[in-house]
């Protein structure tokens, strides 16, 4: 027997029901790529509603519960961070799939490739709904070993072998610490309940395996987060695995699992203060190491990869200064970045996908003249790549005006100082993007010979291509709701902060 709201339980059972699901009906009835996919968006979709449902419900003061009957424990609760983040995690699913159907058309192992996708954003979710560390580490670890296949998926390829396997030690280290963690915070407290997760007065202060068990979190967490030092497996990874999966992993995944980190530091009493000072200091590393190894990249998605790393590192920032701080704006800004990257950065991976699986194009040099091979993924991966460089008025250069002015708000030396590295960051940025756009966009001013056709795309793949590059768009010029959305979040982590 159960109990508690019933929504909050329903997208765990759309995405973890439709995986079996999809999985017989693809084996039994023996059903072409398309079909699948398209069963598989509509498991996505279906999870979209039920979690446009759970987000009425949930506010920073009002956290639904599903829990076990005759039991304290929580089992799951939302928060309006963890709504926000299922939310992006579903959408990316329902359009990746979509342009699976397209882009798999060669693999004869479509049947396990979507039920994994849907286990994936399952464990992704799970993990952002657990109400306690035991659970959290299993569902982390459903994301994870759906992740490691998928990412080795193309087999045939040694490249993508050894990024899967790269990926599988590094991960599993990262897993078996967080495991650590969790017993040497069970041998302190005697329990596995996240203190502001569950109502419970948030402990003011660890004892020494409670701070240990906080240190192994940080450590697999932050691998997981693609966090200097240990994102070494990151452009492997993003570089070899299919261009659908690349754009969930660095749109959502990697930004989900720094989310739950800070959840885990606040709820179990690391001061906010404390906690700004590592992002911030963080940030200064991803920032610096991901701009300047992406300038030394001719294979497109692995500086897509390594660009990624830098965008992780201006979300740290904002994020850092919001609690540092206590500024709210920069918190909001944080999320608003983390959207804006989420819808860029999937564009730029299914673009750069279609140039590899279509036009056999998958470095920089290989990209001159695609605005003329293909004017839809010249354009959209320029616009792409335009809004991560943070040109107006694309949704990157908002979401950098919005991070400038948090900074602003907190009116500090060291606000100031971090403000200086991530505008200079921003400018290093262009060293990449711009000669990237240009040779997409070369045609336009240097006609390709006579015998370069134009190739069509397929609906399948158009279709979340203008989706994504809409969105893009939007963002940028109507910022106001999605700052609104990102509202509640940042109330509900000053919210723990301030326990």
């Amino acid at each position: 027997m159960v109990s508690g709201n019933p929504l909050v339980i329903l997208p765990l059972l759309c995405l973890t029901g439709g995986a079996f699901a999809v999985y017989l009906i693809a084996r039994l009835l023996n059903c072409r790529n398309e079909q699948v996919a398209a069963l598989t968006a509509g498991v996505f979709f279906v999870t979209l509603l039920s979690l446009g449902a759970l987000q009425v419900e949930v506010s920073a003061e009002r956290l639904p519960i599903w829990e076990l009957s005759g039991s304290s424990d929580i089992f799951l609760r939302a928060d309006p961070g963890m709504v926000l983040l299922a939310i992006v995690a579903s959408g990316l699913g329902l359009l990746t799939s979509l342009y699976s159907a397209r882009y798999l058309a060669h693999e004869l192992r479509y049947e396990t490739y979507y039920p994994l996708l849907l286990l994936l954003i399952a464990g992704l979710v799970g993990m952002l709904l657990a109400a306690d560390l035991f659970n959290l580490y299993m569902f982390c670890e459903l994301m994870s070993v759906s992740t490691y296949v998928l990412v080795a998926f193309r087999r045939r390829t040694c490249t993508a072998i050894e990024a899967g396997f790269k990926y599988l030690i590094m991960g599993s280290v990262a897993t078996i610490v967080m495991l650590m963690g969790v017993s040497f915070i069970y041998r302190e407290r005697g329990d596995l309940l996240l203190p502001a997760l569950s109502n419970v007065q948030a402990i003011s202060s660890l004892g020494v395996w409670g701070r240990a068990g906080l240190g192994c979190f940080l450590v697999g967490l932050g691998l997981k987060s693609g966090i200097v030092p240990l994102h070494t497996w990151l452009p492997d990874a993003y570089g070899s695995a299919p261009g659908s999966i690349s754009a969930i992993l660095s749109g959502v995944v990697s930004k989900s699992t720094l989310y739950v980190l800070l959840c885990i530091c606040l709820g179990f009493g690391m001061p906010a203060s404390m906690l700004g000072l590592l992002l911030i200091g963080g940030s200064v590393l991803n920032m610096v190491l991901g701009n300047n190894l992406a300038l030394l990249q001719t294979h497109t998605k692995r500086l897509l990869a390594y660009s990624s790393i830098a965008q992780t590192g201006y979300v740290m920032f904002s994020l850092g200064v919001g609690l540092y701080y206590t500024v709210p704006e920069a918190i909001q800004a944080a999320f608003f970045v983390l959207l804006a990257h989420a819808m860029m950065k999937g564009l730029a991976f299914l673009c750069a996908g279609v140039c590899q699986f279509r036009y056999d194009a998958s470095t920089t040099l290989h990209l001159r003249g695609m605005v003329h091979t293909s004017p839809l993924i010249g354009v959209a991966f320029g616009a792409a790549l335009a809004g991560l460089a943070g040109v107006p008025p694309l949704a990157g250069f908002v979401g950098k005006w919005f991070v400038l002015r948090g900074v602003v708000f907190a009116q500090d030396w060291l606000g100031y100082v971090g403000l200086a590295i991530f505008l200079l960051n921003s400018l290093l940025g262009l060293g990449y993007y711009l000669p990237l756009i240009g040779s997409l966009l070369s045609a336009l001013f240097h006609p390709p010979p006579p015998e370069q056709v134009c190739l069509r795309l397929s609906l399948w793949i158009t279709l979340p291509i203008v989706i994504l590059g809409g969105l893009v768009i939007a963002a940028g010029i109507y910022p106001g709701p999605w700052m609104a959305w990102t509202r509640e979040v940042s109330n509900y982590l000053l919210g723990i902060a301030a326990r």
